[in-house]
């Protein structure tokens, strides 16, 4: 008996506490998940797949469990973490170095000129001197 106003469904919540709220059908959760900030964690309890796809595939969350909770942070290798307001990023593994190293993309280029055979029209001929190139 949660109020959709209640605390419990604003803040989250790090306790024993699981608010569970009936809905009529995956369109009506659909609509009340899609209408507040993105959660840490979406748990779908359904006997159906194509209603648990069709959540996750209309939802957005941190992570998700279909049909138990909390279990997804338990796997090593399973990412863990929010998007939106519930955080950035996620953690676990190789996650984790993931989340605290930048790989910054970076093109070199020759200072050389570049030769006419880099641009259209694309000829066998201008691969071939491409592929000696670069």
């Amino acid at each position: 008996d949660v109020n959709d106003d209640a605390p419990a469904m604003s803040d989250e919540i790090f306790g024993p506490i699981l608010p569970v709220l009936p809905v009529r059908g995956p369109a009506d959760a659909i609509e009340f998940i899609n209408g507040r900030a993105k959660p840490l964690s979406l748990y779908v309890f359904t006997k159906e797949d194509s209603v648990a796809e069709d959540l996750l595939a209309n939802t957005s969350s941190g992570g998700a469990t279909v049909n138990h909770v909390i279990l997804h942070c338990t796997v090593p290798g399973l990412p863990f973490g929010g998007v939106g307001e519930s955080g950035m990023g996620a953690y676990h593994g190789r996650a984790s170095f993931d989340l605290f190293s930048h790989r910054k993309s970076v093109l070199k280029k020759p200072f050389a000129v570049d030769p006419s055979a880099m641009y259209p029209p694309y000829t066998a001929t201008n691969e071939r001197i491409l592929r000696t190139l670069y």
